[in-house]
């Protein structure tokens, strides 16, 4: 092959993401079978069928979903490299995840798992080269291969780097009723939402006040400014220990802003001798551990204070 050829092939690939198409190798070689050429020429490999790359270059994953954008026009990257390339953590996973129309002639092969669907997106993300469902879309799409604890853990990768919304997860969702995994994609953004943060709070309290008796515990506490406006309210409190109790549900308590929130306020508040002790939405469904480490911090803020 001569260096005329092979630099124009070279150019080619890199426009092209790093490969070249068999449109391309036709084109450049000039031959119907250019890409048996190449191929022969042992200076190219095949990523996919009719799709190919340098032979010094490592098919990875991410080569293998660039690859895909050619072997299969139409398609989008889904479920796992649909959530890379969102920018939504996902648990490691083998190959491209591709999602196409229907009636494609395309199937899973190693390397590549294929989804076919009647539901394709109209409107899909782009770089130029690749095409990817959108964030939304594809946390629904995973919904199906994942576990409960792990679908929490992407839709809150999502909300946390401001990729989606719970809301727009759900919208998803119920757009595409009965598929595998829908129900527990449902489940979960239910749980981000203002009415559940009131359900949180409830629970809590009923577990601290069997804890400690009821007539010493304060709900929705007001902290008051010198002028006697409220400055704050605390969820509970059990005001002669100085304890304030806080049920923080998902909707208000999980991106990096608000954390940092939370924390500014528990430091205030320190300053002034109170202490901030925060259950979070899991923990606060286990009824009877949430009650014993109630107890546990109240003995110890007892002690603290030296309070009998």
């Amino acid at each position: 092959m001569n260096r005329k050829l092979s630099n124009a092939l070279i150019v080619r690939a890199r426009e092209h993401n790093g490969v070249l198409s068999t449109p391309d190798a036709v084109e450049l070689t000039g031959r119907s079978n250019g890409v048996t050429l190449l191929l022969r020429s042992s200076g190219w490999q095949e990523v996919l069928p009719g799709v190919l790359a340098p032979a010094a270059v490592e098919v990875t994953t991410d080569l293998v979903e660039r690859a895909t954008a050619f072997w299969a026009p139409g398609s989008a990257l889904s479920h796992y490299s649909g959530a890379r390339k969102n920018g939504i953590w996902v648990p490691d996973s083998k190959g491209a995840f591709i999602t196409v129309p229907y009636e494609a002639n395309v199937r899973s092969r190693d390397g590549v798992k294929v989804f076919r669907t009647r539901n394709m997106p109209a409107t899909l993300e782009t770089d130029g080269h690749a095409h990817w469902t959108q964030a939304p879309r594809t946390v629904v799409d995973l919904a199906s291969k994942l576990t409960r604890r792990q679908f929490d853990a992407v839709l809150l990768s999502g909300i946390r780097g401001d990729k989606l919304s719970a809301a727009e997860v759900d919208t998803e969702a119920a757009s595409l009723r009965g598929r595998k995994g829908v129900a527990m994609a449902r489940a979960s953004t239910a749980l981000w939402t203002p009415e559940r943060e009131t359900l949180l709070e409830d629970g809590l309290y009923d577990d601290l006040c069997a804890a400690h008796p009821a007539d010493e515990v304060r709900r929705q506490f007001p902290i008051l400014r010198p002028d006697g406006s409220v400055l704050a309210r605390f969820d509970m409190a059990i005001e002669f220990l100085l304890l304030a109790f806080e049920a923080d549900g998902l909707y208000f308590h999980s991106t990096d802003l608000q954390i940092a929130a939370d924390q500014r306020r528990d430091r205030m508040f320190m300053s002034r001798g109170w202490l901030t002790v925060r259950f979070r939405e899991g923990p606060l469904s286990q009824h009877a551990q949430v009650q014993r480490e109630i107890r546990a911090i109240i003995e110890q803020r007892r002690r603290q204070l030296r309070i009998a």
